[in-house]
């Protein structure tokens, strides 16, 4: 006769374990999700990081407005004697007051209180988060002699390259008068016959991937750096940026091709992380997003403020 431990033993059901191929299925599975997954979530993340950079060049725009009803015209691209740009300009109206109180507008950035040697703590080196788009990889500061903050967010330079002393047809905003450094060009609204829809404001840069990189794209405190874009190229386009001589080594970034060349020849595309395009703003104040393919007549068009052109996108 059978004891009760005997008996409750031999109710017992012998246990199982996965087998090595239920395990591979299991792990193919997950495998699978995974990768379907993966891209909605980094859509959604690069959906979140566009609205933040549409959001900072909204910000840009409604200051360029407040800074055209102050002074009756949009600031100075930049100005050569003191050497500043419309970044320091556009302070007050970005609720960067502490910075304004503190910037001696008769002082060039490379000079205290704007640049403080070899340290962050001059003015143009303090961290302002309006001036980056999330979306990029690049460092937010240039670690030099003269260390200050880089930026993503640059002016219309419209159709001429830097140095350009004889204009094409159709001005830019934010350009010099005929080349001339000593010569910012003061623009009213009423100066842009194009229309304010269909003029550009501001639009993207990229900055270089390392602090030490002598790469001066994204220098947007430098009045003789990349603060600005030039519709000459198209947005994101294989061609490479012409930067100054002894401003510039490669980087090896492929969405920042770029060559050295002399100072009146440097001319900077509209560049971002965006897949597809860049995000501008227009003279009306509105945000946008252009995409790689525009035609390269109607971005050009889009850079004049008196080009008188129609504008056909494809």
């Amino acid at each position: 006769m059978k004891t009760i431990v005997e008996f409750l033993k031999g109710r017992t059901s012998p246990r199982h374990g996965f087998t090595l191929v239920e395990l591979l299925v299991v792990i193919a599975i997950i495998g699978i999700l995974i990768a379907l997954l993966l891209p909605a979530v980094q859509a959604a993340r690069e959906a979140a990081r566009r609205s933040q950079c549409t959001n900072n060049l909204k910000q840009w725009g409604l200051s360029m407005h407040m800074f055209h009803d102050t002074h009756g015209q949009l600031p100075a691209g930049a100005r050569n004697n003191p050497r500043q740009t419309w970044v320091m300009f556009l302070w007050p109206f970005i609720e960067q007051n502490s910075l304004e109180g503190l910037n001696d507008t008769n002082q060039p950035f490379y000079l205290p209180p704007g640049t403080i040697q070899k340290t962050l703590d001059g003015l143009t080196g303090k961290f302002v988060a309006q001036y980056y788009c999330p979306s990029d990889i690049g460092t937010d500061q240039t670690q030099a002699d003269y260390a200050r903050r880089r930026g993503n967010y640059v002016v219309n330079w419209g159709n001429s390259r830097y140095g350009q002393v004889d204009e094409p047809t159709g001005m830019a905003p934010f350009s010099h008068i005929k080349g001339d450094r000593s010569k910012p060009r003061d623009t009213p609204f009423a100066k842009i016959k194009d229309g304010t829809s269909n003029t550009l404001l501001m639009s993207e840069t990229l900055k270089a991937w390392s602090r030490m990189d002598n790469d001066w794209r994204g220098d947007i405190h430098n009045d003789d750096g990349v603060f600005r874009f030039h519709t000459l190229l198209s947005p994101n386009t294989s061609a490479p940026d012409i930067i100054q001589n002894g401003w510039f080594q490669p980087t090896g970034d492929p969405g920042m091709p770029a060559v050295a060349g002399a100072r009146e020849a440097q001319v900077s595309a509209a560049r971002s992380r965006h897949p597809g395009g860049v995000l501008v703003s227009l003279c009306d104040g509105s945000t946008r997003f252009i995409g790689n393919g525009i035609a390269l007549n109607a971005w050009m068009a889009y850079g004049t403020m008196n080009g008188k052109e129609v504008i056909r996108e494809n």
